[in-house]
């Protein structure tokens, strides 16, 4: 028996040796070869799907001043919000450490800000900040570049503060080093590969908040300008150029950090990561109970308490920036305040209704690739580069194709909403299901059960944990999504409402819709935690 398990071993490494470079060549070639295809055949009557050559010509034939002219303006406000958020997403961490009591403040504040939809706050930043004289970059953009970064960093900083040597730490305080020594001599090297990979993860997320800021108005340069101007002109070929060139830049950002870390690494001054970026998030679980409950209320009136103080202080025009009794007197004390709760309860309705239908697109698709991923593991070399790729994308720049694909119905819900949900629980799916302990896995084996009969009797319980865990971090997400499939696309729910909205000047409508949907994120992400720790403790995860 031992001579066939090291038969079937030796098999396995073979099938297993593939080279993971050539399959992800072979991966990219086949989707360019499906989209030629497609484009050239059943989709070349619709004309919204142009062929490669196509998208290149438009490129050489736009030239390279009109690209670089409204690239330059987005990547100069990707880099200013990336270098804000960064600064204050490590230094809020830095603060948890150094000051244990302000630990729970600093995890509940990235949760909220990980619940807040993007989407939903860049017109409101918008009214703050106001339209940017022309050519210059957006307040707005770099705003919303700086908050798409901050949770990534403060928990990707977080976990690797933790995961510094505990004698290395009682080295320091034997020879009267305080926190903040630690910090400086120990903790900041041990955190190093956590940090590279916030910053990696943070580099496409920047993009995207420059350019969804872009998108909120106010802009005669920048990708995202280019992107709604040729949607309004149906020059499907230029919406294509815009985004591959959007996409080229974040992938890019992606892969100089990835080198800083990889040139770091060979130096010497970073170990090998511990920590996948997506699977970081699992350091703000934290302890539950009503603990948990009272630091998230304290939080929440913390944040209320900033947000009147800051209007006040930065005298913000009260027709623009609205106080939380505005909000209050809006949904209650207003002579229609009935039917202003009526109006934003059923746009929220939709919203929540649209958010369903990419969440379940997205992971229920995430849920077959993963387990074809652990059942073919080449396939894995051939999809997940090209998976990569796609969340380096930013949204806004897939939204416009998206919807001259596939029009302004429930398919685009599909579809953005589904792209949001994929990657992250794709990540975290493949990881549940190949954490299956080895002894249950030969278990079954020894007893006849082949790849399919593992997965039904062994893995897919083992990864129950992983799959509430990508639940929880896919909501925010959903919603986001289905915000920006609103705006862009559907004419309905809170993402129009709020659009329209400011086409009226009706800014506390504005305010009102923004705190009905971030209140139903962090209700359902709580809800998510809550279920997800029921599962934890039931199966020791």
């Amino acid at each position: 028996m031992s001579a066939t398990v090291a038969v079937a071993v030796g098999s396995l490494s073979r099938r297993r040796s593939i080279d993971p470079r050539l399959m992800g060549l072979l991966g990219t070639l086949a989707v360019l070869a499906i989209w030629w295809l497609l484009a050239a055949g059943p989709l070349a009557a619709a004309g919204t799907v142009p062929t490669p050559p196509a998208v290149i010509g438009q490129l050489v034939g736009d030239g390279f001043a009109f690209y670089w002219t409204n690239a330059s303006v987005t990547m100069l406000e990707a880099i200013q919000g990336y270098g804000i958020g960064v600064g204050l997403g490590l230094l809020a961490a830095a603060v948890a450490l150094v000051v244990p009591v302000t630990e729970r403040f600093v995890v509940q504040l990235a949760v909220i800000s990980y619940c807040v939809p993007i989407v939903a706050i860049g017109p409101i930043v918008y009214l703050l900040v106001g339209a940017p004289r022309g050519g210059a970059p957006s307040g707005t953009a770099i705003v919303l570049a700086a908050f798409a970064v901050f949770f990534t960093t403060v928990v990707n900083a977080l976990l690797g503060f933790r995961s510094a040597d505990r004698r290395a730490l009682d080295l320091v305080t034997a020879y009267g080093g305080g926190p903040v020594t630690r910090l400086r001599k120990v903790q900041l090297f041990s955190a190093l590969p956590s940090i590279f990979s916030a910053l990696k993860i943070a580099a496409p997320g920047a993009l995207l908040g420059a350019i969804l800021g872009e998108y909120v108005g106010g802009v005669d340069r920048g990708l995202g300008a280019a992107m709604v101007n040729a949607q309004q002109n149906m020059d499907v070929e230029r919406t294509w150029a815009v985004a591959l060139i959007a996409a080229v830049i974040a992938g890019g950002s992606f892969a100089l950090i990835g080198g800083l870390q990889w040139i770091a690494r060979r130096g010497g001054l970073v170990a090998e990561a511990t920590t996948a970026g997506f699977a970081t998030d699992d350091a703000l679980r934290g302890r539950g109970g009503w603990r948990a409950v009272a630091w998230s209320l304290l939080t929440v009136v913390v944040l209320v308490a900033l947000w009147d103080i800051a209007l006040r202080v930065f005298d913000v025009s009260p027709f623009v920036g609205k106080s939380p009794l505005d909000v209050a007197g809006f949904f209650f004390t207003a002579e229609d305040a009935a039917s202003n709760r009526v109006q934003i309860l059923g746009e929220t309705a939709t919203t929540l209704g649209h958010a369903a239908i990419g969440f379940t697109a997205g992971l229920g698709v995430a849920i077959i690739v993963a387990m074809l991923f652990v059942l073919i593991p080449a396939l894995e070399f051939a999809i997940m580069p090209l998976a990569m790729m796609m969340r380096s994308v930013p949204l806004v720049a897939l939204a416009p194709i998206v919807i001259l694909i596939f029009g302004r119905d429930i398919m685009t819900l599909s579809v953005i909403g589904g792209l949001v949900v994929f990657f992250p629980a794709l990540v975290n799916l493949t990881m549940g299901l190949r954490s299956t302990p080895p002894q249950m896995t030969d278990l079954v084996s020894v007893y006849g059960g082949r790849g399919p009969t593992v997965m039904r009797m062994v893995r897919i319980p083992a990864a129950l944990p992983a799959l509430f865990s990508s639940i929880r971090i896919a909501i925010p997400g959903a919603i986001g999504g289905a915000l920006l499939a609103e705006w862009l696309a559907t004419g309905n729910g809170l993402g129009y409402g709020i659009v329209s909205a400011i086409g009226r000047s009706d800014n506390t409508f504005v305010w009102a819709c923004v705190v009905a949907i971030t209140v139903s994120s962090l209700l359902l992400y709580g809800l998510a935690s809550i279920l997800e720790g029921v599962v934890r403790r039931h199966w020791g995860g």
